[in-house]
């Protein structure tokens, strides 16, 4: 049957505080609709995302039942976790001895300091987590940075606008030496066009290969910075100069323990 825990949080142990006080989550694993559920609330935060970037966080449409059955598909892989609570949900999968976590919303931006945190202590072993966010999701950036984990790498996107469809088939383009890949967006997205990825290159590198890309007929250029277990730069005048901006974020760390105890029921 289900299992329930409820995780005890205290907002400010092991990081940079939230606030003095203590909160009772009650956790789950997720079966059933919950993934139906789990989906619903990823759209709502897609459509939140969209105001923040409007192309390379663009929703695609008719996808919930289609993203439903893949949050499912992954909790089902070795290594992959999916736990709710009454307000949001967390799905991990496996990473390089760590969880590594994307899909993960709570209902309201005041969960992520209860919910949104309980899920991430509520994971099991190993402790060591990756989460994405918006660079501009600042409720969830606060709860990361609270628990002490640190954006060890981030993405500097830049639209393009190309003058016509792409006619280059997706896979690796070289674009005045630098070995890009061109790509779809992942199904829930649709930022109208493919995306090419530059890797980790120089500002100059990636200023001239963003036009190379939007000649191919790509829609957005990005560039990515990983600088694990370090923190990535948070500031790139060149690249913001020259349009890119910094949209999403990595934020990596060892999770503190959160306190379980028996939930009744």
């Amino acid at each position: 049957g289900t299992v329930r825990i409820k995780v005890r949080s205290k907002s400010t142990a092991g990081g940079r505080g939230l606030g003095a006080s203590r909160m009772d989550v009650v956790i789950r694993p997720m079966t059933g609709t919950d993934f139906d559920w789990a989906a619903e609330l990823m759209a709502r935060r897609r459509a939140v995302y969209e105001r923040y970037a409007p192309v390379f966080w663009r929703p695609a449409e008719g996808i919930a039942e289609l993203h439903a059955g893949f949050i499912r598909y992954q909790a089902e892989q070795p290594g992959g976790v999916a736990l709710r609570t009454d307000r949001g949900f967390v799905l991990a999968t496996a990473g390089p001895g760590r969880h590594d976590v994307d899909d993960f919303a709570v209902d309201a931006d005041d969960a992520w300091e209860s919910d949104g945190r309980a899920l991430l202590e509520g994971l099991p072993e190993p402790r060591a987590v990756r989460v994405v966010t918006a660079r501009r999701d600042e409720p969830k950036r606060r709860m990361l940075d609270a628990l002490s984990l640190v954006p060890t790498a981030r993405w500097w996107v830049k639209e393009l606008h190309p003058s016509a469809p792409a006619e280059a088939a997706p896979g690796e383009v070289d674009l005045g030496g630098v070995r890009a890949v061109l790509m779809a967006a992942p199904p829930v997205y649709d930022p109208g066009g493919p995306v090419c990825m530059l890797g980790d290159v120089s500002p100059a590198a990636a200023i001239d290969a963003a036009d190379r890309a939007r000649d191919l007929g790509a829609v957005l250029a990005i560039v990515t910075r990983d600088r694990s277990p370090e923190p990535a730069p948070a500031d790139e005048p060149q690249l913001h100069a020259a349009g890119f901006d910094n949209v999403s974020e990595f934020f990596e760390g060892r999770l503190p323990n959160g306190t379980w105890f028996p939930a009744p029921g």
